[in-house]
């Protein structure tokens, strides 16, 4: 299985548009507008590279309103990692939670071990390593907005060997 995530730049007012169309993508599991750098964030999920990479070169970044993407490549995860985000995800289920995927540039080789230990903080709900212009992504759940902030300012940028954090928080969505 290949997993991706595209981190798109659209035309002002156009995001639910954009959402709307990718959501039509079979192999797009979920895509959301956000509040911060990117006005939509997407993760692709297919069989192969091939199949993952022909569904962003040619439904994707075909679609009308799109004004740039970025695609971070996700690598394969551990099974105790899976273990870790599953647990975190029990604990939250059920509950109305503000959302945030949280983008990590690492200053050495250790994304391994920061992705590891995001598994461990409460409301890190899933992450991968992802090749591109960032190293690790991670997805927060929260009460509130504010609660997210304070899980990436106290917890996540706490954590050894991270230079930077861009935070997307997910709006609420409007398009089914």
């Amino acid at each position: 299985m290949s997993k991706a995530y595209v981190l798109l730049s659209c035309e002002p007012g156009f995001d639910d548009y954009v959402v709307s169309n990718l959501r039509a993508i079979s192999n797009v599991k979920s895509a959301h507008g956000t509040f911060g750098l990117y006005d939509v964030i997407a993760k692709i999920e297919a069989q192969t590279e091939s199949d993952l990479k022909n569904d962003l070169m040619k439904r994707i970044r075909k679609l009308d309103k799109i004004q740039g993407t970025i695609t971070l490549m996700a690598e394969d995860r551990t099974d105790i990692l899976v273990e870790n985000f599953a647990k975190n995800q029990d604990l939250m289920k059920g509950k109305k939670m503000a959302e945030a995927y949280i983008i990590i540039h690492t200053e050495k080789g250790n994304q391994y071990q920061i992705l590891r230990s995001l598994s461990k903080i409460p409301g890190v709900v899933d992450g991968d390593l992802v090749v591109g212009y960032y190293e690790v992504i991670c997805k927060v759940v929260a009460p509130t907005y504010n609660d997210i902030g304070d899980v990436v300012t106290k917890k996540i940028r706490k954590l050894a060997d991270i230079s930077s954090t861009v935070t997307l928080n997910v709006i609420p969505s409007k398009v089914n």
